[in-house]
């Protein structure tokens, strides 16, 4: 039989805890230094590869520009505003070609109610967009006619977007809007 005494004092004890809790919060506060003074150097290494790609990018810019001043004529503004013009004209002119008005007419045949006569049709080029400006003989014709206009598979997004009496009261003039999908079955 083994019989162990501890002949230390509680206060000894509590030293003892108390020392071990320092070394260990010692030995903590090092290793967060060292990680500390890790990171540092890592940022640091970062810091210098940025510096280093930011000298690099500045000397491709001034190497561009240097090319771009020795170009024998700069355009004037005048002179891209003018391009720019005619580009959008050719831009409208490839997109009118590929815009297919045939199909465009056969639908809204399709749709326009008897008492409803379209007097304009101002359809967007460049999207989707169509408004029309036309007349109703009633408020009624009119409904039907969004209604049937919003029935049919090539045209949704369709909205009223003004209408007033004719003088004389003969009916109503419109103005509608909606969106025309030119490749709709």
């Amino acid at each position: 039989m083994e019989i162990t005494l501890n002949l230390a004092s509680p206060e000894t004890l509590r030293r003892r805890q108390l020392r071990h809790l320092a070394v260990g919060g010692l030995c903590l506060s090092v290793l967060l230094g060292l990680g500390n003074v890790l990171l540092y150097t890592l940022s640091q290494a970062d810091l210098r590869s940025s510096e280093e790609q930011l000298r690099q990018q500045q000397e491709l810019v001034q190497e561009r520009e240097r090319n771009l001043a020795s170009l024998p004529h700069r355009l004037s503004p005048k002179e891209l505003e003018h391009f720019g013009s005619r580009i959008a004209l050719y831009n409208r002119i490839i997109q009118g070609a590929n815009y297919s008005f045939t199909r465009l007419l056969f639908e809204l045949e399709r749709a326009i109610p008897p008492n409803v006569t379209l007097t304009e049709i101002r359809p967007d080029l460049g999207g989707e967009a169509v408004t029309f400006l036309g007349n109703a003989k009633s408020m009624e014709d009119l409904l039907r006619c969004i209604e049937q206009l919003k029935g049919q598979e090539a045209f949704h997004q369709v909205y009223l977007l003004n209408h007033a009496e004719e003088k004389g009261n003969t009916g109503l003039r419109f103005t509608i809007s909606l969106k025309y999908r030119g490749d709709a079955a």
